[in-house]
């Protein structure tokens, strides 16, 4: 052979080497052309281990998907009890007493929110720290399969160079690199260390899709979970900043109302030592109440047999107004409140202190029967609004301010709730205050019968 042929030869071996490389290349790195071997027929143990892992990672999205929701629906019960508390707070339409233990109860349901809270962004952040894990293990798992391919291309090449051709066409011809591994007629022609290394590749490919589906998962649940968590805060932070202006909104109220009562208390003590003003309170309370009441019971009895104001009345009262109780009703040491019985002062309603031109509502569906001055009042006179929930039952709002309310007026029909009047101190008032009276079959009784 002259040296030109050999020349020629040798460059046509090289020439094929390298046409050998680029196609292994191309069947073993092609991702159209990779391993499809069905997850369940991997044995190895990285097979098995990606597997539980994402068994493992499902199930923990699941619980946080559930925390989540638990969240949510807390959250939102804590939202309406915050908002019912301000709107109570806002028309006073609660006690005192009352409105500290709402918030004192929304303050500890605050506590078990931030708590929940706590937990799923700190389980959120774990989900995080497990999706960077994994998509290193990712990146790993995948390195090792391309040194395992590049190992197996070298020595196919290898197998080539050393007359065993048919092994390398049946590579080149199969469908993919997965059929060629399968083939019994390929697979026997390989050597053990061949043999080991091809299922190698195949668990490692079998394990590298479950690590890449686990991330997929771990990804799109971050992102999810993530916004979801950062929405949570957010609302965590807005439920805390209008649970702050409640108490805020009731401290202040508490203030005022204590300044108030205690210039109603100023007020008080200088009428006891006025005698002449005292006769007259007394007188007020007394007497003109009286005559005013039976003048209400024959309006009652007008209205009745039309069959505007029913017969009976089976509901129950609500609170007409929120705010202090500042005198019971029966037997008080009020020195302004009139003699019945053996009780030497005796209140006939419960008094009620907000602050000035608070809404007063109706305390039960009936008909008006009386708005304005008692005309039976030494002067100053009291404005009342007078209510028919049955020929036998009456409810008295009095000391209001002396205004119509829009909508009542004598004969208008009312609802539970409606708002009559606003609280002031006309009459003999020491302060702005609703006194709230129950009549029934012609005799006052203690409103707390009928709540």
């Amino acid at each position: 052979m002259t040296a030109s042929n050999d020349r020629r030869a040798k460059g046509h071996g090289t020439f094929r080497r390298r046409l050998l490389h680029l196609l292994l290349g191309v069947i073993l790195m092609t991702p159209c052309l990779a391993l499809e071997i069905p997850a369940q027929s991997a044995s190895a143990n990285d097979f098995t281990d990606a597997v539980a892992e994402q068994q493992r990672l499902n199930k923990l999205v699941t619980d946080q998907r559930a925390q989540l929701a638990k969240l949510t629906a807390q959250q939102a019960a804590l939202q309406s009890q915050i908002t019912a508390t301000k709107q109570n707070l806002d028309g006073v339409r609660t006690s005192i007493d009352e409105a500290q233990a709402e918030i004192a109860a929304l303050k500890d349901e605050m506590v078990g929110v931030k708590a929940r809270y706590d937990g799923l962004a700190a389980e959120q952040a774990l989900l995080e720290a497990r999706l960077v894990e994994l998509t290193n293990e990712q990146d790993a798992r995948a390195r090792e399969l391309d040194i395992r391919e590049e190992i197996l291309a070298t020595r196919l090449v290898a197998a080539y160079e050393t007359d065993q051709t048919p092994v390398l066409q049946q590579i080149l011809t199969a469908h993919s690199l997965t059929d060629a591994l399968s083939d019994v007629s390929y697979y026997g022609a390989l050597s053990e260390a061949d043999k080991a290394l091809a299922d190698e590749i195949k668990q490692d490919q079998a394990a590298l899709a479950e690590i890449r589906q686990t991330v997929e998962i771990a990804s799109s649940a971050n992102r999810e979970l993530k916004d979801q968590v950062a929405g949570q805060k957010q609302q965590l932070a807005d439920e805390q900043s209008q649970l702050g202006q409640a108490e805020a909104q009731l401290s202040a109220l508490e203030n005022s109302l204590e300044a108030q009562l205690t210039q109603q208390a100023a007020a008080e003590a200088k009428l006891d030592n006025d005698a002449a003003a005292l006769n007259a309170a007394i007188q007020s309370n007394g007497v003109s109440l009286d005559r005013l009441a039976a003048k209400i019971d024959e309006l009652v009895a007008e209205y009745g047999p039309g069959g505007k104001i029913p017969s009976q009345y089976s509901g129950s009262l609500v609170w007409p107004m929120g705010g202090s109780i500042t005198q019971e009703y029966g037997c008080t040491g009020v020195a302004s409140e009139p003699r019945v019985g053996n009780c030497a002062h005796f209140h006939q309603g419960i008094d009620i202190a907000a602050p000035c031109l608070t809404p007063i509502h109706a305390a039960g569906p009936g008909v008006v029967i009386f708005v304005g001055y008692n005309p039976y009042d030494a002067p100053p006179q009291a404005w009342l609004v007078i209510i028919a929930h049955s020929t036998s039952m009456v409810t008295w709002y009095a000391h209001m301010t002396a205004r119509a309310y829009p909508g009542i007026y004598a004969g208008a029909s009312v609802v539970a709730g409606q708002v009559v009047g606003t609280e002031n101190t006309t009459g003999h008032s020491t302060g702005c205050h609703l006194h709230w009276a129950v009549r029934v079959n012609g005799q006052f009784l203690n409103p707390r019968m009928f709540l």
